[in-house]
């Protein structure tokens, strides 16, 4: 098998061969000429994705496989990672839509070349889209090496771009991702993220917009009109791919856009901030949220929280990055309305109009 070769599971084989994943196990068993694992485990085992394809061919076994069903089994069995190669996947489908003059040259090259340009062509694009004024950048755009072994599914990607747009094709390939991935992520239903931004009031289009705490960016992308765009998310995947949402869901030009990935509480990227409105679903039941660290933090105005309220912690920091009249709409749990470990300052914002 040829080194960095995209990989797939026994699910993905029986989706490619329109199967279930029992008949995949027989013809394991059966068959002594099926592939042999190339990875995972001895309960998970993964195949290289050409020699499965081969053999299915061969077998008559191969059913017309969608192109979006195999860019997605290319991006699940990317030797980068799912995460990282969505991320490239998401920078090229950014190209696309905003030079796709540039990617028909660049994709006219061999692979190679395609790798070796490509480094420079996304950063003229993603940089005049990305906002440099905080220290840690969302958004690092891969070297040629680092692209090379994922060639094949970035011009998939393209492809599919040209039957679904480039947006549609990256919430697609994302909305997989996160699938195949529930317990990992928290993330917002789109229902309750229009919810939460028809609170917040945002219809200016000069309107400054922040989400402290952004997961894959539902809360932002939800906003119809803004002037600027704010986030930061502590995990850099995920603040990667906010940013990349939030340049394929706007038009260039119509919104300043700044992700930062880091820890907000412990390291504001946006510390000078005033805001127009801040949305936030932050992390529930979160105990190390930098209690120990931050009790002599300026944000805490209401009151210092307890180390069991962090979402308590999260409501003043989105006060804190409020201009005078700004809203901020937060999603906590019920349990942040009850405890007994946050009466005070409830009760200090409550008493203070802030609630």
């Amino acid at each position: 098998m040829p080194e960095n070769a995209t990989e797939v599971t026994a699910a993905g084989i029986a989706r490619l061969a329109g199967v279930g994943r029992a008949a995949v196990s027989n013809w394991r068993r059966r068959h002594a000429d099926f592939p042999q694992p190339v990875g995972g485990t001895e309960t998970s085992p993964s195949f290289a994705l050409r020699d499965v394809e081969d053999w299915l061919r061969a077998q008559g076994k191969l059913a017309e496989v969608p192109l979006r069903e195999r860019v997605w089994q290319e991006l699940a069995g990317d030797p980068a990672g799912a995460a990282a190669a969505l991320v490239r996947v998401g920078c090229v489908l950014a190209l696309v839509r905003e030079a796709p003059a540039e990617w028909r040259r660049l994709a006219g090259r061999g692979d190679g070349e395609l790798a070796r340009r490509l480094p420079a062509a996304l950063d003229e694009v993603l940089a005049p889209r990305l906002s440099a004024d905080h220290a840690h950048p969302a958004v690092p755009v891969a070297s040629a090496g680092q692209l090379l072994p994922s060639v094949g599914l970035l011009r998939g990607a393209a492809d599919l771009a040209g039957e679904l747009g480039a947006p549609r094709a990256f919430e697609f390939l994302l909305g997989r991702y996160l699938d195949a991935n529930p317990r990992q992520y928290t993330l917002t239903p789109p229902d309750t993220a229009g919810l939460m931004s028809a609170l917040a009031g945002v219809c200016d289009e000069n309107a400054t917009v922040l989400d402290p705490a952004s997961g894959t960016g539902s809360l932002l992308c939800a906003v119809e009109r803004s002037g600027a765009l704010y986030a930061q998310e502590s995990a850099p995947e995920l603040a990667a791919l906010t940013a990349l949402r939030l340049v394929l869901c706007t038009d260039p030009g119509t919104a300043h856009i700044a992700v930062a990935a880091g820890d907000t509480l412990r390291a504001d990227a946006f510390p000078r901030l005033a805001a127009d409105a801040v949305l936030c679903h932050p992390p529930f039941n979160e105990r190390n949220w930098g209690h120990d660290e931050l009790a002599y933090d300026p944000r805490w105005e209401y009151g210092f929280p307890a180390r069991t309220e962090s979402e308590l912690a999260w409501v003043q920091h989105a006060l804190a990055r409020l201009r005078p009249g700004g809203t901020a709409v937060l999603l906590m749990p019920p349990a942040a309305a009850s405890r007994r470990s946050g009466r005070r300052v409830r009760a200090d914002l409550l008493r203070r109009g802030a609630l």
